[in-house]
């Protein structure tokens, strides 16, 4: 014969086994509809991912707060390694846009717009479309840049090394830690002609074309030697004129075309 206190025990246990059970049913009714949808006013949370019918991540959106964050939305291949990102807040600035990666993981192009005014209303604008060599930096750009009063856009197409020399890296890494404090894409750019003129243009990048507006107002395609240094431009000036003109390394004009 059972004891009272074996009958208590009996009792609670198949009371916590249906209560348990109701629970159950209670929250998978509470948040499945007919439909299969679910409907939320509002959710808070850092991250998301998103699976296929195997179960394997296809994407994922996350919050860029803290190490090891997922910056924006990342699409995945069929590989499982990302692929492309989305975001707000890409790059070290304030631009909006997209990242591309190639199959090894490394960055290979970008998609970057930037607008705003500064504390005098001065305009500091850019947008960036970039094809970079492989596990390198950008060798084809399209690109607008804006600040206050002077604007450029046009193609730059440029040239790298397939290996760096020690001194370059290095020069490199010192570049890339002093662009992390750089406050507009102005100051950038100042950055990057500053520590790129320390070795010859050849041996870390040199621009060989461009072709566009310049800041003064003229059309103009300019042709570079190996070193980056232009060579022969073809111009049309802010007032109409044309001229085809001939420079020497030093970037003394030898010969001018006139009509």
């Amino acid at each position: 014969m059972e004891t009272k206190l074996e009958k208590d025990v009996r009792f609670l246990k198949i009371y916590a086994l249906v209560a348990t059970l109701f629970c159950a049913v209670f929250f998978l009714t509470a948040f499945t509809l007919k439909s299969g949808e679910q409907k939320f006013e509002e959710i808070t949370t850092s991250r998301i991912k998103f699976v296929d019918s195997a179960g394997k991540e296809q994407a994922k959106i996350g919050a860029q707060s803290g190490k090891d964050s997922t910056p924006g939305l990342l699409f995945y291949d069929s590989a499982g390694k990302a692929r492309v990102r989305i975001g707000a807040d890409i790059g070290s600035g304030s631009a909006a846009g997209l990242v591309f990666y190639n199959e090894e993981g490394t960055e290979s192009g970008a998609l970057k717009y930037s607008a705003k005014r500064d504390k005098d209303g001065k305009i500091d604008a850019y947008s960036l479309f970039t094809m970079d060599q492989f596990k390198s930096d950008q060798i084809v750009f399209l690109e607008y840049d804006h600040a206050g009063d002077k604007k450029r856009q046009g193609l730059v197409i440029s040239d790298r090394p397939d290996t760096m020399s020690p001194q370059a890296e290095k020069l490199i890494n010192d570049l890339g830690v002093a662009l992390r404090s750089a406050k507009s894409e102005t100051e950038a750019q100042a950055l990057r002609r500053e520590y790129l003129s320390k070795l010859p243009a050849r041996e870390i990048v040199a621009r060989r074309l461009f072709a566009g507006r310049d800041v003064e107002g003229a059309s103009q395609v300019t042709l570079s030697d190996p070193d980056g240094k232009p060579r022969l431009q073809l111009k049309v000036d802010s007032l109409g004129k044309a001229s085809i003109t001939f420079l020497d390394t030093s970037g003394r004009v030898v010969r001018t075309i006139k009509p």
